[in-house]
């Protein structure tokens, strides 16, 4: 039986340290105490971006679907390989087969042994913060890892820097598993995304904006505007959280065009809806550009023209 991993044990550590804006440090044995509290604590979400997948006839699955110990336990079935996320395994080891643990053990030997109460040996790391960038107007994209098996069950991980409001409408697709920067637990100074001038509203569509910028002087005295209120929201932002007010409370105070950073691991069914509905004309130019820059990562499959809600 041959089993594949996407992941490893700093990945885990990655995903829980984006929270704190900390995921591209490295420190061995502060990640391996991290995976220990994760999963004491039940702080289930960073194992999500472990992929695992492996041969087996759909009688397995089936088999496995009707003793899954809970209905949120998700394993799905894809051209002869069963897939599913660290998570569901933990919650359901006992049914799979024991090829898949010795995989994780040798894949992700610190989150394994701590799995199974042992005293961790080893640590896998990343070979790399990401494998490929690309910048935007707005951020950038990264991607971290693939696992494809042409299925539509393959599987990607992207760390993304984005304005909110960019952010809040990646949140929309939600087949696939997601750890952001929380500003409950940072308060470096933000940073802030301007567009170059301001598009004006589409008269046709009452969502959407069109490839031309408002007329002057309103653009510039607008952008202007912009900018000062960014600043002075920062200045105060800065003066609460140094006079000590709860930076949960504080954040409620920055503007949409601030950004943050999250990872995104989504399997390949869900990513191509992504870009199919991302890079349509209608969508904002902003998610756009970040659609289009992951159909220059991983390309688009075209291979079911089927709508999938």
């Amino acid at each position: 039986m041959k089993v594949y991993i996407m992941g490893s044990d700093q990945r885990i550590v990655r995903c829980a340290r984006v929270s704190f804006a900390k995921d591209e440090e490295v420190d061995k044995e502060r990640d391996t105490r991290l995976i220990r509290y994760l999963f004491q604590h039940k702080h289930a979400s960073p194992f999500e971006h472990v992929i695992i997948a492996f041969e087996a006839d759909k009688g397995l699955w089936l088999e496995i679907l009707k003793n899954l110990p809970s209905p949120a336990v998700q394993v799905y079935y894809s051209k002869g390989y069963i897939w599913l996320n660290l998570r569901n395994y933990i919650n359901a080891m006992e049914l799979f087969p024991s090829e898949v643990k010795k995989a994780l053990e040798e894949k992700l030997p610190a989150t394994t042994a701590i799995i199974f109460g042992q005293e961790p040996q080893a640590y896998s790391t990343d070979h790399a913060y990401v494998k490929d960038k690309i910048e935007t107007s707005s951020g950038w994209l990264g991607l971290v890892d693939s696992l494809e098996l042409g299925t539509d069950m393959d599987y990607y991980t992207f760390v993304v820097e984005c304005p909110l409001f960019v952010a809040r409408q990646w949140h929309r697709h939600r087949f696939g598993s997601y750890n952001e920067v929380s500003r409950r637990y940072v308060s470096y100074e933000p940073d802030f995304y301007t567009p170059g001038y301001l598009r004006k509203q589409a008269k046709s569509n009452k969502q959407a904006s069109i490839e031309e910028p408002v007329e002057e002087p309103w653009n510039s005295l607008f952008l202007k505007k912009i900018n000062w209120y960014v600043q002075d929201l920062q200045d105060l932002y800065k003066a609460m959280t140094e006079k000590e007010v709860a930076k949960e409370l504080a954040r409620g105070i920055l503007p949409q065009f601030m950004k943050t950073r999250f990872y995104w691991t989504v399997p390949r069914v869900a990513l191509d809806n992504f870009i199919t509905l991302r890079t349509h004309e209608g969508a904002q130019k902003e998610i756009r550009e970040f659609a289009e820059a992951i159909k220059d990562l991983v390309g688009y499959r075209e291979t079911d023209k089927k709508l999938r809600l």
